[in-house]
């Protein structure tokens, strides 16, 4: 880790990940493709009494966290982005409201370990409280059954079709946004990636799942949610397209500069006409501007 920060691995997680990528991409990996982590020169009753978790959870793996060597690759775990969403936890959309992993703008370009618990517990209390009051206000509705007929039909596509390898779609998926859309990113990539998205999203619409039994379908499920992913993953490659600097887990190799933090924004997507938008919303500094802060020295 010296090589890349000198922080070494107490570096935040987006510079450790790229690093670990790089000695992995360079030829350096260990026998299983990955970089080895090692803990014990902290001590072996230190690392057990402070990483608990983590050592109990290697234990069940057949790996001893306390005193060897395990091998480690970085792993997508948390998405920064999400839905928009105001301070209340309503969006846009009226009767939707977010908390949690699926709100985009809370962590930033890089969200801190053990904040994700913290986003899920304050704004979900701020959510519940605001659905109570919303509900309090509002009239039973009428039901637009032409929306509802529209989306039956949509959701029923997949059983008037023959079956086809949805698992094949599921992996090439996987590997595209892994090796295109990773931790490393370039123009090249990217368009490589729009590209093999745009033929996933066409094969899948081509197959189905056929004539079977609906209820606790976990084939007509995982089709379902494989149309989902593909088209999240359409919204991050575009995204990534339209960002041309590094922020954060975002990291483009062409374009390694931040960029001005006084000229920060944040990117938007939008399904308009069936196509993806983007917008790019300027970042309001409405409590600290860049390089001050709130903490008061005692």
């Amino acid at each position: 880790m010296s090589n890349y920060d000198p922080r070494n691995e107490r570096a935040t997680r987006d510079i450790v990940s790229r690093s670990i990528n790089s000695e992995i991409r360079a030829g350096r990996a260990t026998p299983h493709g990955g970089v080895y982590i090692q803990m014990s020169h902290l001590g072996p009753e230190n690392v057990r009494k402070q990483f608990k978790g983590m050592v109990e959870r290697c234990a069940d793996s057949g790996f001893d966290l306390a005193n060897d060597l395990v091998e480690v690759v970085p792993t997508a775990h948390y998405m920064m982005g999400g839905l928009v969403f105001k301070k209340d936890c309503s969006t846009d959309l009226p009767g939707l409201f977010a908390a949690g992993e699926d709100t985009g703008g809370v962590h930033g370009a890089n969200r801190l370990g053990g904040n994700g618990v913290a986003n899920s517990t304050v704004f979900g209390g701020i959510a519940g409280e605001t659905m109570a009051q919303w509900v309090g206000t509002q009239q039973l509705r009428e039901c637009n059954m032409q929306e509802v007929i529209a989306s039956i039909r949509e959701h029923e596509a997949p059983l008037q079709k023959p079956p086809g390898d949805i698992e094949f779609i599921r992996d090439t998926l996987a590997e595209c946004m892994w090796d295109d859309v990773g931790i490393s990113r370039t123009q090249e990539s990217l368009l490589r990636a729009r590209h093999t998205l745009k033929q996933l999203a066409s094969q899948l619409k081509q197959m189905g799942v056929g004539d079977i039994q609906r209820e606790y379908s976990i084939t007509w499920q995982d089709w379902m949610n494989l149309q989902n992913l593909i088209l999240v993953s359409q919204a991050v490659t575009e995204a990534a397209i339209a960002r041309e600097n590094s922020r954060g887990a975002h990291y483009r190799d062409d374009f390694p500069e931040p960029g001005s933090l006084e000229g920060s924004y944040f990117t938007a997507v939008n399904m308009l006409n069936q196509n993806l938008h983007i917008e790019n919303r300027p970042v309001n500094f409405t409590m600290v501007k860049p390089g001050e802060t709130i903490l008061v020295e005692s």
